[in-house]
Protein backbone atom coordinates (compact mmCIF):
# COMPACT_ATOMS: atom_id res chain seq x y z
CA UNK A 1 0.00 0.00 0.00
CA UNK A 2 1.39 3.21 -1.12
CA UNK A 3 2.44 5.71 1.62
CA UNK A 4 -0.71 7.71 0.46
CA UNK A 5 -3.09 5.63 1.22
CA UNK A 6 -1.38 4.96 4.80
CA UNK A 7 -1.89 9.08 5.35
CA UNK A 8 1.62 9.93 5.02
CA UNK A 9 3.28 11.49 2.03
CA UNK A 10 6.91 10.27 1.32
CA UNK A 11 9.49 11.72 -0.76
CA UNK A 12 11.78 10.31 -3.55
CA UNK A 13 14.23 9.20 -1.24
CA UNK A 14 11.54 7.72 1.26
CA UNK A 15 11.28 9.26 3.99
CA UNK A 16 7.79 10.85 4.80
CA UNK A 17 7.89 14.69 5.01
CA UNK A 18 4.98 15.87 6.58
CA UNK A 19 1.90 13.97 7.79
CA UNK A 20 -0.91 14.66 5.69
CA UNK A 21 -4.45 16.31 7.32
CA UNK A 22 -7.33 14.83 7.20
CA UNK A 23 -9.02 17.47 8.96
CA UNK A 24 -9.21 20.93 7.71
CA UNK A 25 -10.74 23.43 11.11
CA UNK A 26 -13.47 21.32 12.28
CA UNK A 27 -14.40 20.21 8.83
CA UNK A 28 -13.59 16.18 8.85
CA UNK A 29 -11.91 15.18 4.97
CA UNK A 30 -14.09 12.26 3.76
CA UNK A 31 -12.40 8.68 3.87
CA UNK A 32 -9.45 8.18 1.65
CA UNK A 33 -8.98 12.32 1.28
CA UNK A 34 -6.24 13.88 2.56
CA UNK A 35 -5.20 17.76 2.98
CA UNK A 36 -1.41 18.33 1.91
CA UNK A 37 -1.33 22.35 2.52
CA UNK A 38 2.02 24.69 2.65
CA UNK A 39 4.47 21.86 1.64
CA UNK A 40 5.07 22.03 -2.02
CA UNK A 41 7.42 18.61 -1.74
CA UNK A 42 4.86 16.80 0.09
CA UNK A 43 1.83 17.71 -2.46
CA UNK A 44 4.08 16.55 -5.30
CA UNK A 45 4.96 13.94 -3.96
CA UNK A 46 1.15 13.17 -3.05
CA UNK A 47 0.46 14.28 -6.22
CA UNK A 48 2.72 11.60 -8.21
CA UNK A 49 1.46 8.96 -5.46
CA UNK A 50 -2.27 9.85 -6.60
CA UNK A 51 -0.90 9.31 -10.22
CA UNK A 52 0.12 6.18 -9.81
CA UNK A 53 -2.81 4.58 -7.69
CA UNK A 54 -4.93 6.14 -10.61
CA UNK A 55 -3.21 4.18 -13.12
CA UNK A 56 -2.90 0.91 -11.22
CA UNK A 57 -6.94 0.53 -9.90
CA UNK A 58 -8.74 1.83 -12.81
CA UNK A 59 -11.64 -0.60 -12.43
CA UNK A 60 -14.78 0.94 -11.04
CA UNK A 61 -15.75 0.45 -7.17
CA UNK A 62 -12.40 1.21 -5.80
CA UNK A 63 -11.71 2.87 -3.22
CA UNK A 64 -11.91 6.63 -3.93
CA UNK A 65 -8.34 8.84 -3.03
CA UNK A 66 -7.75 12.65 -3.48
CA UNK A 67 -6.11 15.40 -2.19
CA UNK A 68 -6.96 19.23 -1.39
CA UNK A 69 -4.05 21.27 -2.33
CA UNK A 70 -5.86 24.57 -1.21
CA UNK A 71 -7.56 26.54 0.52
CA UNK A 72 -9.45 29.16 -0.78
CA UNK A 73 -8.42 32.47 1.11
CA UNK A 74 -9.82 36.15 1.35
CA UNK A 75 -7.06 36.99 -1.95
CA UNK A 76 -8.15 34.63 -4.08
CA UNK A 77 -11.64 35.30 -3.54
CA UNK A 78 -11.15 38.96 -4.60
CA UNK A 79 -8.68 38.08 -7.47
CA UNK A 80 -11.29 35.81 -8.84
CA UNK A 81 -14.34 38.65 -8.36
CA UNK A 82 -11.98 40.98 -10.53
CA UNK A 83 -11.39 38.57 -12.77
CA UNK A 84 -15.04 38.17 -13.66
CA UNK A 85 -15.26 41.79 -13.86
CA UNK A 86 -12.28 42.03 -16.25
CA UNK A 87 -14.09 38.65 -18.21
CA UNK A 88 -17.35 39.38 -18.15
CA UNK A 89 -17.67 43.58 -17.11
CA UNK A 90 -18.66 45.39 -13.82
CA UNK A 91 -22.51 45.09 -14.37
CA UNK A 92 -22.26 41.69 -14.75
CA UNK A 93 -20.06 40.71 -11.74
CA UNK A 94 -23.31 40.01 -9.65
CA UNK A 95 -25.03 37.85 -11.87
CA UNK A 96 -22.28 35.81 -12.87
CA UNK A 97 -20.32 35.70 -9.30
CA UNK A 98 -23.71 34.21 -7.77
CA UNK A 99 -23.13 31.06 -10.28
CA UNK A 100 -19.22 31.30 -10.36
CA UNK A 101 -19.34 31.94 -6.13
CA UNK A 102 -15.98 31.00 -4.77
CA UNK A 103 -16.26 31.57 -1.19
CA UNK A 104 -13.77 32.14 1.47
CA UNK A 105 -12.91 28.61 2.93
CA UNK A 106 -13.73 26.53 -0.26
CA UNK A 107 -11.57 23.51 -1.30
CA UNK A 108 -9.26 23.36 -4.32
CA UNK A 109 -9.19 19.40 -4.69
CA UNK A 110 -8.33 16.46 -7.19
CA UNK A 111 -8.77 13.01 -7.08
CA UNK A 112 -7.94 9.56 -8.53
CA UNK A 113 -11.25 9.87 -10.94
CA UNK A 114 -9.63 13.07 -12.61
CA UNK A 115 -6.29 11.44 -13.06
CA UNK A 116 -7.98 8.24 -14.53
CA UNK A 117 -9.99 10.78 -16.99
CA UNK A 118 -7.06 12.71 -18.04
CA UNK A 119 -5.16 9.87 -18.54
CA UNK A 120 -7.53 7.93 -20.54
CA UNK A 121 -8.82 10.87 -22.74
CA UNK A 122 -5.62 12.82 -23.12
CA UNK A 123 -2.78 9.92 -23.38
CA UNK A 124 -2.44 10.48 -26.51
CA UNK A 125 -2.29 13.87 -28.82
CA UNK A 126 -5.71 15.13 -29.97
CA UNK A 127 -4.55 16.12 -33.38
CA UNK A 128 -7.88 18.34 -34.35
CA UNK A 129 -7.27 20.06 -31.52
CA UNK A 130 -4.09 20.47 -30.98
CA UNK A 131 -3.45 18.79 -27.33
CA UNK A 132 -0.33 17.23 -26.43
CA UNK A 133 0.08 13.94 -24.18
CA UNK A 134 -0.04 14.70 -20.35
CA UNK A 135 3.40 13.74 -18.71
CA UNK A 136 3.33 12.84 -14.72
CA UNK A 137 5.15 15.91 -14.46
CA UNK A 138 2.07 18.24 -16.05
CA UNK A 139 -0.18 16.50 -13.02
CA UNK A 140 2.82 18.21 -10.73
CA UNK A 141 1.84 21.53 -12.02
CA UNK A 142 -1.85 21.55 -11.73
CA UNK A 143 -1.82 23.27 -7.76
CA UNK A 144 0.35 26.40 -9.59
CA UNK A 145 -1.74 26.13 -12.90
CA UNK A 146 -4.79 27.04 -10.47
CA UNK A 147 -4.33 30.79 -9.87
CA UNK A 148 -6.64 33.52 -10.35
CA UNK A 149 -4.31 35.15 -12.58
CA UNK A 150 -4.08 32.20 -14.84
CA UNK A 151 -7.95 32.41 -15.59
CA UNK A 152 -8.63 32.28 -19.07
CA UNK A 153 -12.47 31.99 -18.85
CA UNK A 154 -15.27 31.24 -16.78
CA UNK A 155 -17.94 28.61 -18.70
CA UNK A 156 -21.22 25.88 -18.44
CA UNK A 157 -20.18 22.58 -18.91
CA UNK A 158 -23.34 20.18 -17.97
CA UNK A 159 -24.96 22.98 -16.16
CA UNK A 160 -22.15 23.45 -13.66
CA UNK A 161 -20.33 26.17 -13.69
CA UNK A 162 -16.06 25.64 -14.61
CA UNK A 163 -13.11 27.68 -14.35
CA UNK A 164 -10.80 26.85 -16.86
CA UNK A 165 -7.08 27.90 -16.17
CA UNK A 166 -4.25 28.04 -18.77
CA UNK A 167 0.05 28.70 -17.76
CA UNK A 168 2.43 28.64 -20.62
CA UNK A 169 5.51 26.02 -19.34
CA UNK A 170 8.37 25.28 -21.86
CA UNK A 171 6.68 26.56 -25.43
CA UNK A 172 3.34 24.75 -24.31
CA UNK A 173 0.24 25.52 -22.53
CA UNK A 174 -1.09 23.78 -19.66
CA UNK A 175 -5.18 24.07 -19.45
CA UNK A 176 -6.59 22.83 -16.21
CA UNK A 177 -10.58 22.85 -15.88
CA UNK A 178 -11.55 22.93 -12.25
CA UNK A 179 -15.98 23.00 -11.37
CA UNK A 180 -17.60 25.42 -8.97
CA UNK A 181 -19.56 22.94 -6.49
CA UNK A 182 -21.66 24.45 -4.15
CA UNK A 183 -20.73 21.82 -1.76
CA UNK A 184 -17.65 20.24 -2.63
CA UNK A 185 -15.78 23.38 -3.91
CA UNK A 186 -13.64 23.43 -6.49
CA UNK A 187 -13.00 20.02 -8.05
CA UNK A 188 -10.56 19.59 -10.78
CA UNK A 189 -12.11 18.22 -13.59
CA UNK A 190 -9.68 17.80 -16.84
CA UNK A 191 -6.59 19.20 -17.82
CA UNK A 192 -4.93 18.83 -21.16
CA UNK A 193 -1.35 20.52 -22.54
CA UNK A 194 -1.64 22.35 -25.88
CA UNK A 195 0.62 23.90 -28.23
Amino acid sequence: MSPILLGAISSREGKVIKKPLVTIGRKRLPPGIVAVLDDPEGLRAAIRELHSYAKQNRGPGRPRRGIVFRVVEEWEYHAIRHKLADLFGPKYVSVNESLYSVPVGFLHFLDDSFVSHACNRHAVAEGARHHLVLTPGDFERIPDVVNPRHIREFSMSKGMPRIVYEREYDGMSLVVVEEVQSKAGLTVKTAYRKK
